[in-house]
């Protein structure tokens, strides 16, 4: 697989932020599963391409929360 179609195929990731929501966020996180973890959350979901993966950081971006890792993943 190239670069390029690593990017625009759809895959799996895992983020870890600091700060905690409950799961009413996944459908504003794009249907990502939210499970918290003491004083982080992990969000994990499949996201369609690179463009929507920015997307959903961006929105955690926006809500002030702190990202700690973004994690490609095999389901």
């Amino acid at each position: 697989m190239t670069n390029k179609e690593a990017c625009e195929s759809p895959s799996f990731y895992q983020i870890q932020v600091r700060g905690t929501f409950d799961e009413s966020w996944s459908d504003w996180l794009d249907g990502f599963r939210v499970t918290r973890q003491g004083d982080q959350t992990l969000l994990e979901g499949q996201v369609i391409d690179q463009a929507a993966l920015l997307g959903i950081l961006a929105k955690i971006n926006d809500l002030g929360l702190a990202i700690l890792s973004v994690m490609r993943r095999d389901q």
